[in-house]
């Protein structure tokens, strides 16, 4: 008997002291959320750093269509093969930090999965001021993010309704309406920003082809006379003005795009966006338009986003956004025969 409790006693032991060893801890956690902080700085110091290199490398793009457009001499020859050379060399840079960038945004979202996680962990444990902390932190990394359908309210003429209920349905049609011109705006921005990073994509490749183009040329060298000089082409460039392409955060020749930090308007309610305005914003868009306008427009967002080309996206945003543009001048002439039909019962009182 005397035997048995001991070896239940030691079990005891060895289950509680293994427990102790599992069980999450603050430190854990603050270790968990140090590691994040240090990726998001990782993140944003990429980030500008890819926004100056960008800017440098459509600077030297406009160089060289200046070159270009200028006389042919030796002159130019030089300074063109010299900027070309240098446009690749930053075209690859950018490349190169576009896969930098791509793996701190995974590094980042997976911290940030572990900080949640520890959070979890320990907050059932946590009491006080350590509770409202790890509760307050949860709610930074992992916001409750709300999309909200727009539902656009009965626009019909209610032949029995007196001025009050007509007033109340005009001022729900102007609510929606406020809902719609939001999105408008919304969706010309998204399409306005596709559309830029699509051109810097078609210059950076129309760089590249150009190089390839002039690299592929034969080499003439240029032979004097006694009062005139044949200019012929100087020896080839070194490399294209271009670079490879990545799928991190927006391409090599994207100053913006689909992948960057985000952050750059997420906004709650019925307004649907991306940050950097990613690849999640046309998903949101269906539901949040989905009474709105005809999902064959909605589709066409969605399969936009899968061809992952912004200059598709840029022209199913077009769409999307005309076809609300039409829907709210509809509700606006509907409101406003609401409003007329009041003011006309007011006035037989």
């Amino acid at each position: 008997m005397l035997r048995v409790f001991r070896v239940l006693v030691f079990a005891t032991v060895v289950s509680t002291t293994a427990w102790a060893d599992s069980a999450p801890t603050s430190a854990q956690t603050d270790r968990a959320a140090a590691a994040e902080v240090a990726s998001e700085q990782q993140v944003a110091k990429l980030t500008q750093t890819r926004a100056q290199l960008a800017a440098r490398y459509q600077d030297e793009l406009a160089a060289i269509d200046k070159l270009k457009n200028q006389k042919a001499s030796w002159r130019r020859d030089r300074e063109l093969n010299t900027a070309q050379a240098d446009a690749k060399d930053t075209g690859d840079k950018l490349a190169l930090l576009d896969k930098q960038l791509a793996a701190a945004q995974a590094q980042l979202a997976a911290s940030r999965t572990s900080v949640v996680k520890a959070i979890d962990a320990e907050a059932p444990t946590a009491t006080g001021a350590r509770a409202q902390q790890l509760a307050k932190l949860r709610a930074q990394l992992a916001p409750a993010k709300v999309v909200k359908k727009i539902v656009i309210p009965d626009a019909t003429i209610d032949p029995l309704a007196d001025p009050d209920e007509l007033d109340h349905q005009a001022a729900a049609l102007k609510d929606s309406e406020t809902a719609l011109a939001r999105q408008v705006k919304d969706l010309e921005s998204q399409a306005t920003e596709l559309e830029h990073v699509a051109e810097i994509r078609k210059q950076h490749e129309r760089a590249g082809e150009i190089a390839m183009r002039e690299d592929d040329q034969p080499h003439r060298n240029a032979q004097a006379s006694q009062g005139s000089k044949t200019l012929g082409d100087q020896s080839p460039t070194a490399g294209g003005a271009g670079g490879g392409q990545s799928n991190g955060a927006g391409g090599a020749g994207g100053a913006g795009g689909t992948g960057g930090t985000g952050g750059t308007g997420t906004t709650g309610g019925d307004t649907f966006v991306g940050g950097d305005r990613g690849a999640g914003y046309e998903a949101e868009a269906s539901q949040v338009l989905g009474e709105v306008i005809d999902r064959s427009t909605i589709e066409g967002m969605l399969r936009a986003s899968r061809s992952g080309d912004p200059a598709i996206r840029a022209q199913a945003a077009k769409q999307a956004r005309d076809a609300v543009a039409a829907r709210l001048e509809q509700l606006k002439k509907q409101r406003a025969a609401i409003e007329a039909r009041a003011k006309a019962l007011k006035a037989q009182r």
